[in-house]
This record gives C-alpha cells, structure tokens and sequence, in this order.
C-alpha cells in the first residue's frame, strides 16, 4: 500500500470585489433590461408632488413598493392620484443610487375598477360641487329674444350647422359670432376657455352657446376639463352648454347657466320662432285695439250719465263758491303784504339799535377779561390770608393742648372729685375712710371709696425724678367702686 499525499487542495479564486455605486449600476442596468415593461396592482399608500414629479408607493396585504412618475407622464394622467386609490402602475424597475432603494418608474397609471376618465370626471365634479359652482342661485336667465349670439364649436362639426338651421329656420336675421375651436384633443380645452374669455373681453354678446356633437367620452373628455369649467362660471356673459346626446353629461353642463340636451336644442331654447313671434304680437294688438274700444265706449257712457245728472247742474254753484273762496284769498294776501313793509321797518330799526350800541357791546369781552384778572388777584390774597390764618390757628391749638387739663390727663394724670361736686380735691384733709369720690381719667370716669388717708408715697413712679418732703402732700387711698346706675 502506498504512502497517502498531504499536499493541499488548491481553493477556488475569491469573487472580484465591487464598489458600491458598481453594483447598484450593474444591478440597474439588468433591472431596467430584463424588467423594463411591467405593471402592477396596488394601493397608493402615500401621494406627494415635489417640482412636479409625483413620489407614491405602492402596497398590499404584505407588500410596499416605492414609485416615482415624471411630471411629463403625470401630466397625462386624467385623474388626480390620492391616498388610498387603487391603480394599476405601469413602468420599468429600477434601484435610486443614491439611496440604494428599489422602485418603479411608472409612465401610467389607471384607476382599478372605473375608467381614468369617469374617475377624473367625479372627483373635479365633487371639488367644483364644493365651491359652490353648481349652485342654481348663481344660474343666470336666459334672454328671451337676443339680439347678438357667441357661438363656441368647431367650424367642421355637424353642431355648427344644425345650429344654423334652427337659427335660420326660426328667426333668420340675428347676428351669429362664430369662434372656431377644436372640440376635442389635447389643446380643446385651452381653446374652449380662451374662446369664452375672448367673448366677455370683447362684449356686447347677449348669450353664448358651446357646442358639439356626440362621441365618447374621450371625443367629450375636454368639456370635462377644469380651465372649462372656470371659464364658464367667470363669464359674465349668459351661457349655455350644449355637448354631446341627450344622455350626456359634462361638467360644463353642471357649470353652464343652462343646459341644452343637443346642439339644435340650444338653438331653439335661445329664440322663438319668428311666426309665432309675428301671430302672438298680432293677437296681442288685436286684444288690445278690443279693450281700448270697449274702455273708451264706457267713458262715453259714463260722461253721458254725468251730463244728465244733479251733480253737473251744481257744478256753477260750486263755481261761485270757488270764486269767492279766491278773492277772500287774494284780500288776505294783499293785506298780509301790505303790513308786510311796516314789520320790515321795526326789524330794521332794532337791527340799527343794536348797531349804536355795538361799542358797547364791543367792550364786554375786554372788561370780561378785567373782571377775570381781577377775580384771580382776589383769589390769591384770600388763600394767601387764609393760610396764614390757618397757620396762626393751628399754633394757638398747640398752646392750648399745652395747659390743657385734658393733655395733662393723657400723659397719666388723673383728677378727684367729693361726690355730688365738681371740684377737684387737691388735698386729703376732709375726707375720711368710707367717703365717696369719683375720679376721672383721660378717658372715663371711675366711682370710688376712701379706705385710708395718709402721706403721699415717695417710692412710686411720679417721685423717681427727685423726692418731696412727707410734708408736702398726703397720701390718699381709695377703692374703686361701681356708678350707681351699674349696680
């Protein structure tokens, strides 16, 4: 048996290493070769514009999608996108280097379940609802015979010309403006509006018709659009919307002042036949020549009535009264004219009155000035004087409260008097224990009972400023005791 080799097995080489933007480009360029036309289902989750491309994304149950459409493809986009829609996104997959996120490029998109177009179509008529331009108060009436005609439609379209014959055929002579537009497309819009803000800038027209003939809802799509729509509720100029079959609907019929199911009906609602215009005029004058003969052969019979009456052969006595009624008149008249002069004379001459003593009267306001100057001097001296008064007063009252009895009884003082008289004891001789005295306070007054007599102590607080001898005074001790009226 042979030895058994240990030699190594040689390894496979390791893979070339990429930088990051190298993958992400590589991984793109296969994503946008091999999935470069795709569609997908889902829910639009989140819907914003920024610089007019609109960044969405796409989920289900367990899905989320990032998308992106560039504001060329949006723009053909007939519906407005919004949270929560579904839509079917049609594009190519591709991954966002700079943040290295996987989404689709969508050039379309259709709504689920109803057609862009009738989806485009309920959400302006839901927002143009809710400004208020489907309000019948703002619904204008219609002319009934006008006499110049804006008409907005195509110059090759069968409404131009069914519009023609009805006009024609009922009342031929009006004035038509036509302005030629395109009916349908991408630039029918722009035209339809400019056409309607041309009208009203030029002025002048009494209504304006805009029309067209039947077709799809792509052929009607325009009338559906929103510039359409302002235009109409701008005009100040009646209108009236006359698109498509009897069956159709369009916003501008919402918008229009009126709407007219075809385009020949819109003529016929915007005049009258011109013969039966002519037979009810004719009626109408014939009704009228009748009751003015039949009004004018009742004034004749009521004047007849009156000339035969009582009343007319009065009539010169009423006359006479009225005469004489003017001339008592015209006598008062004359002779309020007459005393009119002599009134005139007496204003005149208290009007020169016044006038003589208009000198006087001149100087009132110089002496008024006087008196005022004269007023405050016074004033002045007098507060002056008074003040001084007060001043003189005020030093009195303090030498007054200097000797005052009453101040000497605030500082602690109090004075006694015998009972049943009002003069002050000013020594303890005559009083015996047992009489009765009433002392007053600085405030109050107090009943008391002589228990002794005696010397005048010298240890209390009126004699710590220097002694007195015990002969000086007496001591007189007493006790309090209740007024008789507070027994």
């Amino acid at each position: 048996m042979g030895r058994m080799s240990l030699s190594p097995v040689p390894s496979l080489a390791p893979p070339r290493p990429y930088s990051v933007s190298e993958l992400l480009a590589e991984v793109g360029q296969v994503l946008r070769t091999s999935w470069r036309d795709i569609a997908v289902t889902g829910e639009i989750g989140r819907w914003e514009t920024r610089g007019g491309h609109g960044y969405f994304t796409l989920k289900d149950r367990t899905g989320c999608l990032n998308a992106i459409i560039f504001g060329s493809d949006l723009r053909r986009v007939r519906f407005q996108p919004e949270a929560g829609l579904e839509v079917v996104a049609r594009g190519s997959l591709d991954i966002y280097p700079p943040t290295g996120k996987f989404q689709i490029k969508a050039y379309s998109l259709e709504p689920v379940g109803i057609g862009a177009l009738q989806l485009a179509f309920e959400q302006l008529k839901k927002r143009l609802e809710a400004e208020g331009l489907f309000d019948a108060a703002r619904k204008r009436p219609i002319p009934r015979l006008p006499r110049r005609i804006g008409l907005v439609t195509s110059p090759d379209g069968a409404a131009l010309r069914d519009v023609l014959h009805v006009l024609g055929r009922r009342f031929d002579g009006l004035a038509l403006t036509i302005y030629p537009v395109r009916v349908q497309g991408d630039l029918a819009a722009s035209e339809i509006a400019g056409a309607l803000r041309a009208f009203n800038r030029r002025g002048g027209f009494d209504v304006l018709i805009v029309a067209r003939g039947g077709g799809s809802a792509e052929d009607l799509a325009c009338f559906n659009d929103e510039r359409v729509a302002r235009a109409l509720a701008a005009s100040e100029i009646p209108t009236i919307s006359a698109v498509g079959h009897e069956t159709d609907w369009t916003i501008a019929d919402f918008v229009a002042d009126l709407r007219a199911p075809t385009p020949s009906a819109a003529a016929e609602m915007v005049v009258e036949r011109k013969d039966e215009l002519t037979r009810r005029i004719r009626d109408l004058r014939s009704r009228f020549a009748l009751a003015a003969k039949s009004r004018l052969g009742h004034a004749r019979a009521a004047l007849t009535a009156l000339s035969k009456a009582d009343g007319l052969l009065q009539f010169r006595f009423r006359l006479r009264d009225l005469a004489e009624r003017i001339a008592q008149s015209r006598s008062l008249l004359i002779a309020t004219l007459e005393r009119r002069p002599a009134a005139d004379m007496a204003r005149l001459e208290r009007a020169r009155r016044v006038l003589v003593d208009f000198e006087r009267v001149a100087e009132l306001p110089r002496l008024g000035e006087t008196l005022s100057r004269r007023r405050s001097l016074l004033e002045e001296r007098m507060g002056r004087s008074l003040a001084a008064r007060r001043e003189r007063l005020a030093g009195d009252i303090r030498k007054l409260d200097l000797v005052s009895p009453l101040a000497v009884l605030a500082r602690g003082y109090a004075v006694a008097y015998r009972e049943g008289s009002r003069t002050a004891l000013r020594s303890a001789e005559g009083l015996k224990a047992g009489s009765r005295i009433r002392v007053r306070l600085h405030e109050g007054e107090l009943g008391a009972v002589v228990r002794e007599t005696g010397a005048p102590r010298l240890d209390g607080p009126l004699f710590e400023a220097g002694r007195t001898s015990e002969s000086a005074a007496q001591t007189l001790l007493f006790e309090t005791a209740a007024k008789p009226e507070d027994r």
